[in-house]
């Protein structure tokens, strides 16, 4: 046991020791991808400076410009005779210069980046390539951060030493020559630190009317955030009734499944609504993006203003000035003047480019900035244009503009610097917000409700009308819709409310035309029925007259067999008479437990002595299946399905009956089959048609009844047939 708490102590204090492990390891990797990356950014500037060695002669000075700005995050410095003569960036602050050695890579730190440089030669031309690596600004803020630049990807943690190599990660260039070395700092501030802030709050309180450069000014701990509570508000509440109106669509959207199911007065309401959110949010944020730019270009036609007020008033400071070099150190006192007056930083730069007076020392002691003019407007003379500049990560509005005397003799370069804060700015569109916002949203929402009230109202009518639809009956009184408008919704009721009269019309009359027409096929049916009969009784009656009148000894044998067949056709009268009161008064039938196979085999028996000797074969039990049934119209139906049988085979020599019951779980089937010719194909729909018959003496209602009393009991009768006989089948319930 005291075993396995050692080891378990033993663990808990190595993993400190493996966690360095681990770190020194992951920073090992960083630094080999440091260097990578290093050597690639060195290998691409060279590219650049040979063809900038190739273009120094015969070439100006804007198409050396023109080749370096495909080299962004890279720096380049060409000299003539220990001046500088061109320069592709003004970022990159250096008090000093020093040309050590040519072709070869090393480690210089400027004013307020560590870089690797490299010196070349062309000819009477030196270039110095410059590829930052580290921001070291001497105040730290939102805007400028000491740390490392792209593409390099180390923390702010890592340091760089010049020659301790010793401490951390040596990185050398690709000719495998010392640059320098990469260490993790303890986080301890050193006292030059400590000192260059010290120097940066001087220099703030010496410099307190910079107007441009005040947020690079101060320090991270000082700067504060400002922001409106009411448009917070506004926000939070419009994201609320947002979401809102997504959660109870998507609920609609979830209930309907999917928006083909929707109702027609919902799919109008999310149209309605999606619309005006999507109309109204573009016209939203438009205007904002309106307010926006208006507020920007409004702050460049200013600052281009106060440009050519600081001009007039310059040219009037420097009236007989020939060499701007004569001004002195008092310009910079004029600059402050002109400062407060225009709100504005000013600087002003000789016709080399050179920085000769500013209102705001402070941001080129410190080397937060060059002393040289932007080469931009240098060296293609693109002046008088309002420009995007940046320090650090803060973007500035500037402007170029000429230093003239009174004899508009150039004597050098003015600079007005204009940074619009991002409080500024924030509080510019606050502002407009807070004005557009609450008018804009109360007519959102009164929109979407007054688009969901009118969907509504639109689709109400349509609601009755569909509900009107659904419950029309033919035969039964349909009730009028109600609608007092004239559109196209009144339009659509007005006729649906004259279909319904004019169709309940046409129903009074079909239904009679149906009657008549019931009336007169039963009618020519029975007449045709009692016709059949009576022919033969008339010439019958009329013999017997005549024998009877003439005295024939034949009268007496005659009338004996006139009388029985007389009696036979009143018979048939009778059956026929009795079949049609039959079918007119069509008895409810009262279904109940029925012995089936009893009803079934007493029928069979009775069948099986007929006239033309067919034989009727039965399969099943005589007695003892039971089913749902009226026990008194039961046999009737089987009657009708065997003399039907039996007509079928009059012609037949070789008939066959087969009549077969099947006891199932929950239903008996009885199936009466026969070897006839089949029911023709044309008049197999009519075969339960009441008054349809294919024989000369029927009357065609035995299977309309037998249909009624078998589906009254709740079963079915069906029938199947073809040129080699037919089956009926006749199924009912338990």
């Amino acid at each position: 046991m005291k075993e396995h708490i050692y080891n378990i102590i033993r663990c808990i204090l190595l993993l400190p020791v493996v966690a360095i492990i681990v770190s020194c390891s992951s920073f090992e990797k960083d630094a080999a991808r440091f260097q990578q990356t290093l050597i690639s950014e060195q290998e691409r500037a060279l590219s650049v400076t040979r063809k900038l060695e190739t273009l120094l002669h015969g070439s100006s000075m804007d198409s050396l410009l023109l080749v370096t700005r495909d080299a962004q995050g890279i720096y380049f410095y060409v000299f003539d005779a220990h001046k500088m003569v061109f320069w592709s960036d003004n970022h990159l602050a250096a008090s000093h210069v020093y040309l050590n050695r040519y072709d070869r890579w090393e480690l210089v730190h400027f004013d307020n980046a560590w870089c690797t440089s490299r010196w070349s030669r062309a000819e009477e031309y030196n270039i110095l390539t410059v590829v930052p690596i580290k921001n070291d600004y001497s105040i730290e803020n939102e805007y400028l951060r000491n740390e490392f630049v792209r593409p390099f990807k180390l923390g702010k943690d890592v340091k760089l030493l010049r020659r301790r190599t010793n401490e951390g990660i040596t990185v050398k260039d690709s000719d495998g020559n010392y640059l320098f070395s990469l260490y993790k700092d303890d986080g301890n501030a050193r006292a030059d630190e400590t000192e260059s802030q010290e120097t940066i709050h001087r220099h703030r309180a010496e410099n307190k009317g910079s107007f441009s450069y005040q947020s690079i000014l101060t320090p991270a701990d000082e700067q504060t955030k400002h922001g409106s509570r009411q448009i917070y508000f506004y926000i939070i509440f419009a994201t609320l009734f947002l979401t809102v109106l997504l959660v109870v669509g998507v609920y609609k959207l979830f209930k309907s499944r999917g928006i083909r199911n929707m109702s027609l007065g919902l799919k109008f309401q999310y149209l309605t609504v999606l619309l005006l959110l999507v109309a109204f949010g573009y016209i939203f944020f438009m205007a904002l993006h309106y307010v926006d730019s208006r507020f920007e270009e409004r702050q460049s036609q200013t600052l281009l203003k106060k440009a050519g007020y600081i001009q007039k008033s310059l040219q009037n400071i420097a009236m007989w000035t020939v060499d701007i070099a004569d001004l002195g150190s008092e310009v910079s006192v004029d600059l402050r003047d002109l400062c407060f007056a225009y709100e504005t930083d000013i600087q002003v730069y000789d016709m080399s480019g050179n920085l000769v007076g500013t209102s705001s020392p402070a941001i080129f002691d410190e080397g937060i900035i060059s002393r040289h003019i932007s080469p931009e407007p240098f060296f293609t003379g693109d002046i008088h244009v309002v420009r995007q500049d940046h320090i650090g990560t803060m973007p500035y509005l500037t402007t170029y503009i000429e230093f003239y005397n009174s004899n508009y003799f150039q004597l050098g370069y003015i600079e007005v610097p204009f940074y619009i804060t991002e409080d500024e700015r924030r509080h510019a569109l606050d502002d407009f917000l807070a004005r557009l916002f609450p008018p804009f949203f109360a007519m959102v929402v009164l929109v979407v409700v007054l688009g969901l009230v009118f969907s509504r109202q639109l689709t109400r009518p349509l609601q009755s009308l569909t509900e009107g639809i659904s419950t029309f009956r033919i035969g039964k009184a349909n009730a009028h819709l109600q609608y007092d408008g004239e559109d196209e919704i009144g339009a659509l009721v007005r006729e649906y409310n004259r279909m319904v009269d004019e169709l309940s019309v046409s129903t009074e009359r079909l239904a009679r035309s149906e009657r008549e027409g019931a009336w007169r096929t039963m009618a020519r049916q029975i007449a045709h029925e009692i016709n059949n009969p009576l022919t033969p009784m008339k010439l019958n009656i009329q013999q017997l007259q005549r024998l009877k009148h003439s005295g024939d000894p034949r009268f007496e044998a005659f009338f004996e067999n006139s009388t029985k067949m007389l009696i036979e056709q009143i018979d048939t009268l009778s059956h026929i008479a009795s079949s049609f009161s039959s079918f007119a008064k069509m008895p409810e039938v009262h279904a109940d437990k029925t012995d089936v196979a009893a009803a079934l085999y007493s029928v069979i028996t009775l069948f099986r002595s007929n006239q033309q000797r067919v034989p009727l074969r039965y399969v099943g039990a005589d007695h003892g299946v039971f089913a749902v049934a009226d026990g008194e119209q039961l046999p009737q139906v089987f009657t009708n399905l065997l003399k039907n049988a039996l007509q079928a085979l009059e012609e037949q020599e070789d008939g066959d009956i087969i009549v077969i019951m099947k006891d199932m779980a929950n239903e008996v089937e009885i199936t009466v089959s026969d070897n006839g010719p089949g029911i023709a194909e044309e008049v197999r729909e009519k075969v339960f048609v009441p008054n349809f018959t294919t024989k000369s003496t029927g009357t065609g209602l035995g299977l309309a009844i037998s249909k009624n009393i078998v589906e009254g009991a709740g079963g079915t009768i069906r029938f199947e047939t073809s040129d080699k006989g037919t089956s009926f089948f006749v199924t009912l319930k338990k």
